[in-house]
C-alpha cells in the first residue's frame, strides 16, 4: 500500500497540536499550523480525521469513526500524508469504512484495488461521456415522471421518514435483476 507523502522532514510530519472542541463530528484542533487540507490526522484515541478547515489559529477535522472518543484536550498528530482510499471491482458487494477498511467481516480486500485521493477535480462537463442510456429504477411512477439518465449524479432529498432510503435500495435491486448489465451500484451514506 503506497503512502503519498507530502513533507520529507520527520521532524516536520511529527508535529502535534491539541483537541479544543468537539461536536457533530467536527473536533476544533490547535497547534497544527503546517496541516495540509485533506491530510489524514491521527488522534490520541487512534481515531483518525481529516483536516478540512485551515484556519489562521485553529483547524477543522471530520473525525472518522465515533467522535465520542475523541475529547478536548486530547493530542493530535499529522501523518504526514493526504487521504486516499481504495478503489476498484475488489470493493463490488464489500462494506466499508470512510478509510476503506473492511467492516463487514469478509476479511482483506481483493482483486483488483488502486488508492485515488478523495480530494480531486472533477472532470468538466465536456470530458464526461453524455448521458444516452437510462437508468430504470423499477419504480413506474418514478421510471415514468422523472427518467433518470446513467452517468448522472442523483441527489434524493425530503424529510425524514419519507421512504428516500428505500427508493435507492430498491432501485439497486432492481439493477441486479437486469440480464447482461455492466451498470454498478454503489451506495454511499
Amino acid at each position: 500500500m503506497k503512502k503519498n507523502i507530502l513533507i520529507s522532514d520527520d521532524r516536520d510530519r511529527k508535529s502535534r497540536g491539541i483537541v479544543g472542541s468537539v461536536g457533530d463530528g467536527i473536533a476544533f484542533v490547535f497547534g497544527l499550523y503546517d496541516a495540509c487540507a485533506g491530510e489524514l490526522l491521527k488522534f490520541e484515541s487512534g481515531v483518525y480525521g481529516m483536516a478540512l478547515n485551515l484556519e489562521r489559529k485553529r483547524i477543522g477535522v471530520v473525525v472518522f469513526g465515533g467522535d465520542r472518543s475523541v475529547k478536548g484536550g486530547d493530542k493530535v498528530e499529522r501523518t504526514g500524508t493526504v487521504i486516499d482510499v481504495p478503489t476498484g471491482f475488489g470493493l463490488l458487494g464489500r462494506a466499508v469504512d470512510p478509510l476503506g477498511n473492511p467492516i463487514d467481516g469478509g476479511g482483506p480486500l481483493k482483486g483488483e484495488i488502486h488508492r485515488r485521493r478523495v480530494e480531486m477535480k472533477a472532470p468538466g462537463i465536456i470530458a464526461r461521456k453524455s448521458v444516452h442510456e437510462p437508468v430504470q429504477t423499477g419504480i413506474k411512477a418514478i421510471d415514468a415522471l422523472l427518467p433518470i439518465g446513467r452517468g448522472q449524479r442523483e441527489l434524493v432529498i425530503g424529510d425524514r421518514q419519507t421512504g428516500k432510503t428505500a427508493i435507492c435500495i430498491d432501485s439497486i435491486i432492481n439493477q441486479g435483476n437486469l440480464e447482461d448489465s455492466d451498470l454498478y451500484c454503489i451506495y454511499v451514506l
